[in-house]
């Protein structure tokens, strides 16, 4: 048996990653819905982006001193937001949708049980956001960001 440090070390990881696979994981389905108008819409692919977002807004006061030496407090708020997680994955590969036809792909997605959960307080926040989209000539079809709930 080696009794080299690594070989403890690389025991000691791999029984902590047993431990993560018995923790909570939140799974959800998304349906991606595309609908073509009046011609057909070639496209590279269809793909899903999700986005674990914090949003800090804290008020911050400054005393502020004006040109004739009058001194004033400033109110502003302080804003600032970070991604704490994402994913990609391609739900389609490439296609032809036909003029006035309608599509419809679902994909699973799993967040980990290691990633921030959704939490709302007096000056933070933090939510999921999932985005798809088509990969097309021209200007993209997507669906924008939209906040979605995780259990």
């Amino acid at each position: 048996m080696d009794s080299s440090p690594k070989h403890g070390v690389n025991k000691h990881i791999r029984d902590i990653s047993r431990l993560y696979r018995h923790l909570p994981k939140r799974t959800f389905e998304v349906t991606v819905r595309a609908q073509a108008q009046n011609s057909d819409v070639k496209y590279d692919r269809v793909y899903l982006y999700v986005r674990g977002i914090e949003y800090v807004e804290v008020p911050d006061a400054d005393l502020v001193q004006d040109y004739d030496g009058d001194v004033h407090r400033r109110h502003e708020l302080v804003r600032a937001s970070g991604t704490t997680w994402e994913y990609e994955t391609n739900v389609a590969a490439a296609g032809v949708l036909g003029a006035n036809q309608t599509e419809e792909w679902t994909v699973q997605v799993e967040i980990p049980a290691t990633a921030t959960p959704e939490y709302s307080g007096r000056f933070t926040d933090h939510s999921y956001k999932v985005f798809a989209g088509m990969d097309c000539f021209g200007n993209d079809p997507d669906s924008d960001w939209i906040r979605i709930t995780v259990n």
